[in-house]
């Protein structure tokens, strides 16, 4: 499939989410009080490229060279930072040909600005363009001159790829392949935000069905849910707390019950140190999900009484999808938690999010450079350094990390359910269907997946052009 027609399709996907959304929030109208920000779905269908340089350096000539027949929306920028309404270009645009003349030297403010456009634009959607590239002396080549700019952009954008096209618009030399070039990298940024779109669609539509399948919890007092908040989180200041402090104990535990096997290859040790890590950690994400599920079941117990608190309780646990930050499960598919309960975590991530199973934020992962290739450890210390050690560090990175989004999770949980009090409430309840809207729900939810399946087929058959 060519990149533009692939732009195209995507756009349809696009512009089908945008009615989606519409036709839900018809029919379900609290549904817009509960999305986290607008998804920009009209400039995912037609993405907008910038042609930014200076005054003199033929943005013109380049952009009626490449044509108006494409499906996105050219943006020309003068050197300098901002846009219109003083937005930046990354602000503007989703991808951007930074066009300088060939054979004139870089201004310190166009290297500012490339600067700030490596930083605006992800990996892949920043391109320099090279022109008039005929007009260069003679004796000098385009691709001499090329690789003196890929020498300058290594020095001042070292942490970036930036590809250099050399092109002439007045002949049109090297523009096909600028084009192609654009159109490939345009198509995949586009994916990339259709893709986050839909996420946020489903986690949108996932709130909703949440709100519906708890509106018995609108008897919950604000008194209570704020101190549910912070009940939670501190149980989670905690326990994170707690196992950091921990882990290195752990990890030496690990390192004593390794000693008798060396020496070993580094791959048979950092697999056996992580099961047995991740052995010791198990058992504490266990007794953290217990708590965690006791603190829930009283707080709710002071407004909703009988079985129907345990009920909720449940309901309220199967709200945070999981995500791989916290389990990486095709790690576990090779063999990386023999031994540590794989499928019971499994379960647990399908169930229940970040806040649940934070412990199992360090099961996942996979250093490659220390699955190595058959080196050898002959002693305790290089056991610790080469192992041990790597693997501590980022235990305790993912530790953070699932403490942080493990918080968000308990924060975006309370604001549900104050979602659920105000709609629900004695004065709003009346106006409510409870089963037209969860039918709603569920045949949104159900052309939510026919769209990401179609995205999934164009990027097969974009895989087997």
């Amino acid at each position: 499939m060519r990149h533009d027609e692939h732009i195209r399709e995507q756009a349809r996907l696009a512009r089908q989410l945008g009615a989606e959304r519409s036709n839900l929030f018809e029919q379900v109208p609290f549904a817009r009080e509960l999305e986290r920000g607008a998804p920009g779905l009209e400039r995912i269908a037609r993405p907008v490229v910038a042609v930014a340089g200076t005054a003199s350096v033929g943005k013109s000539t380049l952009l009626r060279a490449l044509g108006t027949d494409v499906p996105w929306k050219w943006l020309e920028v003068e050197s300098g930072g901002s846009g219109e309404g003083g937005l930046s270009v990354g602000e503007l645009a989703e991808h951007c040909l930074l066009v300088l003349a060939a054979g004139e030297a870089l201004s310190r403010e166009v290297l500012a600005w490339l600067q700030q456009l490596a930083e605006e634009f992800p990996e892949g959607s920043l391109q320099i363009v090279l022109t008039r590239c005929d007009a260069l002396p003679e004796g000098t080549s385009p691709d001499g001159v090329r690789e003196q700019l890929e020498q300058v952009l290594r020095e001042v954008v070292p942490h970036r790829t930036l590809p250099v096209f050399t092109v002439s618009g007045s002949v049109g030399e090297g523009v096909e392949s600028l084009r192609a070039a654009l159109a490939e990298k345009l198509a995949w940024r586009q994916r990339v935000l259709l893709e986050e779109a839909l996420k946020d669609w489903s986690n949108l539509l996932a709130d909703v069905h949440a709100l519906l399948e708890m509106r018995d919890l609108a008897k919950l007092q604000p008194e209570t849910l704020e101190r549910l908040r912070l009940c939670l989180d501190e149980l989670l200041r905690e326990e994170s707390q707690r196992l950091e402090e921990e882990l290195p104990r752990l990890a030496e535990d690990s390192v004593r019950e390794l000693e008798s096997q060396l020496p070993k290859t580094q791959r048979a040790l950092t697999q056996a140190f992580r099961e047995k890590l991740s052995a010791r950690v198990e058992p504490r994400s266990r007794a953290l999900r217990q708590r965690l599920d006791a603190v829930l079941a009283r707080e709710l117990a002071r407004d909703v009484e009988g079985k129907a608190s345990l009920v909720l309780a449940d309901r309220f646990g199967r709200l945070v999808e999981p995500r791989s930050l916290f389990f990486d499960w095709g790690f576990a598919r090779t063999g990386g938690l023999a031994g540590v309960g794989a499928a019971m975590l499994m379960g647990v991530a399908r169930k229940h999010g970040g806040w649940a199973v934070m412990g199992a934020a360090l099961l996942g992962g996979v250093l490659a450079g220390l699955l190595g290739k058959g080196t050898r450890v002959n002693t305790t210390e290089e056991l610790k350094r080469v192992v041990a050690a790597p693997l501590l560090e980022d235990s305790l990175k993912r530790l953070k990390q699932a403490t942080e989004t493990s918080h968000a999770d308990v924060d975006r949980l309370c604001g549900l359910l104050r979602k659920v009090a105000e709609i629900f409430s004695p004065a709003r309840a009346q106006t409510h269907d409870p089963e037209r809207l969860g039918q709603a729900v569920t045949q949104a939810e159900s052309r939510r997946e026919q769209l990401g399946r179609e995205l999934t087929e164009l990027q097969w058959k974009d895989a087997r052009t």
